[in-house]
């Protein structure tokens, strides 16, 4: 698999996926109008998108920044050693307009983009001012930093919108800058628990939960100059736009391929409600597949968050139920793979015998190393990785587990981003390994290293010969050239190893 470094996809956790009320699916469509013309915008600025209701935005607090928008809405964007930068798009109704009465309209947008960067802090979703009162308000759907409670204020409750929990903030601006200069002003903050970077946003269900958690409301917030006391009430919408926001020293980039914003949207329906199942019936000893994850609703068994697998994926798989889980076709035979840091699946497993167990997760990551968690029950290992020199490269991620013997449930969570698990076993200490899926406890991390000779083997431990490390040379390209047929070769250097998907 050539995996993405920024997953540049979530699928919609509605359980219905492309389904849903809305008739896109914003991570697997392509846009159904042509991107057209890139317009530079420099500087400072605000205009409108000929052809469109959208306008756009750019705003700079130093630091280096360009920004670039298409005939068809969607934008891009750079910046460097920024204080804070914005760049966005959407519905613009005037800063010292009397605004628009969110109940007249149905406000959703659909989008996709990729990232990179780092910023001290950073919002990702939909972002928009009010007036009567005066309110600066976020959907942070994605992160370059995880939104600081220090900032946004402490957590007043949740919502579901979309299927998906996002934590309500409201945070009190004091004598700050604001669209009529300076004024103290409400923020409030809708934060997805989960990070995507694709979907469907049903921004009106956003400010109808607002206006039912806040209207009239008096309450004692953190603050800017320490808290302080306001009424909590949600205005009329002087902006709805879709933005990328990064500050404290930023620098990074964002290039957004979908856009659809409409103020005439559909509400999302509410998910389909599935019973929680064992997908297969699964034992310990043994091995578990990453992909056969129990059947129920996103929260309860998965917390999957892409759907960009591509041509990578096997979509069928699981249906479109799961479709917000990347299966892709990869490792020996499926994987999970264009993932996000602390995404999770659980397995309905029996246990047949307490007792220690010797536990290895088959794993890759081209980017990073990191660590996965495997519990069962209320048994717990993180099990660590380096960086493999591919995704298509696999090795083992080895810890040792005491389970009690019984029905439990084991969670598989994903620490590091974009780590690709294809299965984890399960084992007594010296019991032999399935010949079919060899997972040796490794000594020592394997690593492809220019000049050494390494020995290659099929999955039912069948000899094929010998591969040398050429500089420059990737191992999946290595095998590939000297033993040409494409499948899963497993390649080892004294007592480390690695399973190769060569395509």
């Amino acid at each position: 698999m050539s995996s993405n470094m920024f997953k540049a996809s979530v699928a919609l956790v509605l359980g219905l996926a492309a389904t849903s009320a809305f008739a896109v699916d914003a991570c697997h469509d392509e846009m159904t109008k042509p991107r057209g013309n890139a317009h530079n915008v420099n500087g400072n600025q605000t205009g409108s998108i000929s052809g469109t209701p959208w306008g756009f935005e750019q705003w700079s607090g130093g630091g280096s920044n360009s920004m670039k928008y298409y005939d068809n809405g969607t934008f891009e964007a750079t910046w460097s050693n920024n204080n804070d930068y914005l760049a966005r798009v959407g519905y613009r109704y005037g800063d010292n307009g009397p605004g628009v009465d969110h109940k007249t309209k149905h406000y959703t947008v659909d989008y996709k983009y990729t990232k990179q960067g780092t910023a001290q802090y950073g919002y990702i979703g939909v972002y928009g001012w009010t007036v009567n009162p005066q309110v600066e308000y976020y959907i942070v759907d994605d992160w370059y930093s995880k939104p600081n409670e220090q900032y946004i204020g402490k957590s007043r409750g949740t919502i579901t919108v979309d299927g998906a929990t996002y934590t309500i903030h409201a945070y009190l601006r004091q004598q700050e800058p604001s669209k009529t200069g300076t004024s103290t002003f409400l923020q409030i903050f809708s934060v997805r628990q989960t990070p995507r970077q694709c979907g469907h946003i049903d921004i009106s269900a956003h400010f109808n939960k607002w206006d039912e958690m806040f209207t009239g409301q008096v309450a004692q917030l953190d603050g800017s100059k320490g808290g302080g006391s306001t009424t909590l009430k949600f205005g009329k919408v002087t902006e709805v736009m879709l933005m990328n926001e990064a500050g404290g020293g930023a620098t990074g980039s964002v290039n957004y391929t979908y856009f659809d914003m409409s103020d005439n949207g559909k509400p999302s329906e509410p998910p389909k409600q599935i019973e929680r199942s064992a997908f297969k019936s699964m034992t310990i000893p043994g091995t578990i597949e990453a992909e056969d994850f129990d059947n129920g609703n996103y929260g309860v068994t998965y917390s999957g968050v892409a759907g960009a697998s591509g041509d990578d994926g096997d979509h069928s798989y699981r249906g479109e139920d799961y479709a917000s889980v990347d299966i892709v076709k990869n490792g020996t035979g499926r994987a999970i793979g264009y993932t996000e840091a602390d995404e999770w699946l659980e397995y309905t497993v029996d246990v047949k015998e307490a007792g220690e167990y010797d536990v290895v997760a088959s794993v890759s990551n081209g980017n990073n190393k990191g660590t996965v968690t495997v519990k069962v029950g209320s048994a717990k290992a993180d099990l660590s990785f380096n960086k493999t020199a591919d995704w298509d490269t696999y090795e083992d991620a080895t810890g040792k587990l005491t389970l009690a013997a019984g029905k439990q449930t084991v969670r598989i969570t994903i620490n590091t981003a974009s780590t690709n698990v294809d299965y984890v076993k399960f084992s007594k200490p010296g019991a032999s390994e399935n010949p079919d899926q060899p997972a040796s406890i490794a000594a020592t991390k394997f690593q492809w290293t220019a000049g050494k000779t390494y020995q290659v083997f099929d999955l039912n431990g069948n000899a094929l010969g010998t591969v040398k490390a050429e500089a420059g040379e990737s191992l999946n390209k290595a095998l590939k050239n000297k033993f040409q047929n494409a499948g899963v070769y497993m390649v080892k250097s004294g007592a480390a190893s690695a399973r190769v998907n060569v395509k």
